[in-house]
């Protein structure tokens, strides 16, 4: 007897077999974008162990190392400018990185700069020109100093054309703060409250709110050893160095939208100007203080001579992207194997 096919008695088969196989190409599809290498620009800002970290900017010196190795292995690591160029020239490899410090901390100068030095990986550190010039710890610094580790139990801010009374509690309950957690506590809760107050200030008003609230919780003015920024020494040898380069950061690190347009001027402008002072050139790159930015702010960048720009959107560098305003990934103090997920998903 011959056998006869019926194409009725399949079909339900193929039915149930084509979506199975157009779900396991779907995702075989979302695998290859998700892991598809991408440019990307790094953000760190200091090189340190920290018990209290809220914003993470803390990754310890083995991690780092252990990052720096990986990224030698794994990834084209290029200097800011020249990543900025191809970027432009739509030449960039898929592969590259380009690793930037904010701030000015010492630990960059002190941890960063000799890891680097030993991988021979280039980086551009971002520097604040006011705190390297007074040697006064950053802000939020200070402000975490006096809130967090002083005695006192309430403290008060003066802001026109009022007062604020901020009861803080006792000095244990500020113990310990790690990365995106939240604030546990009067203290660090106390610390959010006034951290997001005077970073609407303008520079003036912050450095009187700064030394109003010192002086009632009795810190002393001079910067700890852990927080400090780099001395004016420090930074001019850096221009020694093979593979630092160093780029804009402002003055005081104000939120530049939320400064009237004299005062973002002025930032931005001065900041550029005192370079020459302190090492006798002009640096090329800037970076937006806390990754705050609008279209005026980039044109005023733009109009200043910077040929790239920093922001902290957290994403991968396309050829769409504005080199006044290339996203940056911000490195937390990850194994190399968390380090390289992270940069897959980007």
């Amino acid at each position: 007897m011959t056998a006869r096919l019926s194409l009725g008695r399949w079909l339900p088969f193929g039915a149930r077999l084509l979506p199975l196989v157009t779900r396991r190409l779907l995702r075989a599809g979302r695998r290859a974008r998700v892991f598809r290498l991408r440019p990307a620009v790094l953000m760190y800002h200091r090189i340190a162990l920290e018990r209290v970290d809220p914003w993470g900017l803390a990754v310890s010196p083995a991690r780092f190392d252990e990052q720096v190795q990986w990224l030698s292995k794994h990834r084209t690591i290029l200097p800011l400018a020249e990543f900025a160029r191809l970027q432009q020239e739509e030449r960039l490899p898929a592969r590259a990185v380009a690793i930037t410090f904010d701030d000015g901390y010492a630990c960059n100068a002190k941890t960063a700069a000799p890891i680097l030095e030993a991988h021979e990986v280039p980086a551009t550190f971002f520097v604040t020109t006011g705190p390297v010039t007074t040697g006064q710890e950053f802000w939020w610094d200070e402000l975490q100093r006096i809130v967090l580790d002083s005695s006192v139990e309430r403290i008060q801010l003066t802001m026109e054309p009022e007062s604020v009374l901020i009861n803080l509690g006792e000095r244990s309950n500020s113990m310990g703060w790690r990365p995106s957690s939240a604030p546990s506590g009067p203290r660090q809760q106390a610390y959010m409250k006034l951290w997001h107050a005077v970073r609407a200030l303008e520079p003036r008003a912050q450095a009187a709110a700064l030394t109003e609230l010192r002086a009632q919780a009795g810190t002393p003015s001079t910067p700890r050893e852990s927080h400090r920024p780099m001395t004016l020494e420090e930074l001019r040898a850096l221009t020694g160095s093979d593979v630092v380069d160093l780029g804009c950061h402002t003055t005081t690190h104000p939120s530049l939208p939320m400064q009237p347009e004299p005062v973002q001027r002025a930032e931005i402008a001065d900041s550029r100007e005192a370079w020459v002072k302190i090492i006798g050139q002009l640096p090329a790159t800037f970076a937006y203080p806390f990754g705050d930015y609008d279209f005026s702010v980039v044109d005023l960048v733009r109009k200043a001579g910077f040929e790239a720009a920093c922001t902290t959107d957290q994403r991968a560098v396309t050829r769409n992207c504005d080199v006044l305003a290339l996203p940056r990934l911000q490195v937390m103090d990850w194994s190399a194997n968390e380090f390289a997920r992270q940069l897959r998903v980007l």
